[in-house]
């Protein structure tokens, strides 16, 4: 996968930005913006007049004095302060360099900027698939002691979506291995956010900017198929360690690759998780630095993208209330595979 991240000598976008990749996606919007605005449909008008023989020959009839008072160099005059401006000789530069064939590859295919009060469940669920397609209900893990919620942990302001784990009473399924579903009564519930029934894709990059809680409850950025394996972990924090973690098999010959690194510093701050996925290879970065790759068992089937926090069975419940924090998802596919 060609890699996006380069700067550019620009005008700085007005877009707040915090990657490379981020930026020169912000830069090309302020371009395109720039090349399809009035401002710089004008400067083009005004070029093409005062280059022109029938200006010069308007120009010469005239005498000097006049000059100075006509319509001609007054425009005369505009044309040559918008030339020297640093919007035009900025987008001149830009188009004579034109740095963006690269990102005119990609094509965003999700974009989530919980920019409303609410979840938009056109996008959104709030369960396991599964337990959605087999029962229409929520369910949680054998090694969950606090209860997935449908939507009632999800919290919003200053938009950002938060996932809330915390003290309170819930009746609900557990799934144990020997048993099938049961029925349980918890003492803390939690929740998720998944694009099961929306939104799934093969290749491409997949990205958010998230806030891990520190403490004691796992969250996790991850995609799975509908098949539960293949399963990637593109940022999973849990028991004070950060993991980008992948599972693979067919369920009779099943595989994993776990990677891990001290996740105090990746705690109650921002950073951007990202999943490059090509055909041969899964690249997981953060905040644009290769943090873990994988060229055996790569996906080749479509898979969806969830966000989730759980209390588990051994973890300590001081520090709740919890929450796992997003600011915005994106997610990009190269044009040849839309």
């Amino acid at each position: 996968m060609a890699s996006l991240s380069f700067l550019l000598g620009m005008v700085p976008s007005t877009e707040k930005v915090e990657t490379a990749d981020d930026q020169i996606r912000a830069d090309f919007q302020s371009y395109k913006e720039y090349e399809n605005s009035e401002d710089l449909k004008h400067y083009l008008e005004l070029e093409k007049e005062v280059k022109s023989s029938d200006f010069a020959i308007r120009k010469r009839k005239m005498k000097k004095d006049a000059y100075k008072e006509s319509e001609e160099y007054q425009k005369k005059t505009e044309y040559d302060v918008l030339k020297k401006s640093d919007k035009v000789v900025w987008y001149f530069k830009t188009k004579k360099k034109y740095p963006f064939k690269e990102i005119e590859k990609w094509d965003l295919t999700f974009e989530e900027k919980f920019n409303k009060s609410k979840l938009d469940t056109s996008k959104w669920m709030t369960r396991y698939y599964w337990g959605d397609k087999g029962m229409d209900s929520s369910f949680v893990l054998e090694d969950d002691k606090s209860f997935i919620t449908d939507g009632h942990n999800i919290e919003f302001y200053d938009n950002k979506a938060r996932i809330v784990t915390k003290v309170a009473k819930a009746e609900g399924l557990t799934w144990r291995a020997e048993q099938g579903f049961v029925t349980e009564d918890f003492d803390f519930t939690s929740g998720m956010i998944s694009t099961a029934k929306s939104f799934k894709q093969k290749y491409g990059v997949f990205k958010a900017k998230v806030k891990m809680a520190g403490g004691s409850v796992a969250q996790s950025f991850w995609m799975v198929s509908q098949s539960i394996l293949p399963h990637v972990d593109i940022a999973r924090f849990e028991n004070g360690k950060l993991y980008a973690n992948y599972f693979w098999g067919n369920g009779k010959s099943n595989h994993k690759s776990l990677s891990k690194t001290g996740g105090s510093k990746y705690a109650d701050e921002y950073y951007i998780f990202t999943l490059e996925w090509t055909p041969n290879k899964l690249t997981w970065k953060i905040n644009g630095k290769i943090f873990k790759t994988q060229t055996s068992g790569v996906p080749q089937e479509e898979m969806y993208i969830n966000f989730s926090s759980n209390l588990k069975k051994d973890a300590s419940d001081s520090g709740l209330p919890s929450a796992m924090e997003i600011d915005w998802i994106r997610i990009y596919r190269l044009k040849a595979q839309s």
